[in-house]
């Protein structure tokens, strides 16, 4: 069953001004015509790469759950978690770093001392079938 990441509205506004102000940059550091051949290179490289490699990590965050594993992908990057190595999970809005683009995340516990926080648009529905999957994890009690 694929999940698809919940994005907060004021992330969103964050990533796409940031994309917008890298590709304004660069057209205007392009247009200037003060670089030499090194730095336009790099500077068109960089205007280009960098919205785009956000973009791609904006629209290919999901969460995947098999038969046994757990597959989280954000943009170029994937991550596979069997099943049987998950020990909890919980809700949390630890804004750590992660492939979440929300703060409603769901903390995942695995292997001796490995966590994962990741933001699935519907939390209840992946506890569910998370649970069915994984009978001996344990869903910690939700605050909120």
């Amino acid at each position: 069953m694929k999940f698809k990441s919940r994005k907060d509205w004021w992330l969103s506004i964050i990533v796409w001004i940031a994309m917008i102000f890298v590709l304004g940059s660069g057209v205007y550091v392009l247009v200037d015509k003060t670089l030499d051949i090194l730095g336009f290179i790099i500077t068109f490289s960089l205007s280009i790469i960098l919205p785009i490699f956000i973009l791609w990590m904006w629209l290919t965050t999901f969460y995947v759950i098999e038969d046994n594993n757990l597959i989280i992908r954000f943009g170029p990057f994937k991550r596979n978690i069997p099943l049987d190595n998950i020990t909890s999970v919980e809700k949390t809005k630890n804004p750590l770093s992660s492939p979440a683009l929300s703060i409603k995340r769901l903390e995942i516990v695995y292997g001796q001392y490995n966590s994962v926080l990741i933001s699935p648009f519907d939390r209840k529905g992946f506890i569910k079938i998370l649970s069915k999957r994984c009978q001996h994890i344990k869903i910690k009690k939700f605050i909120f």
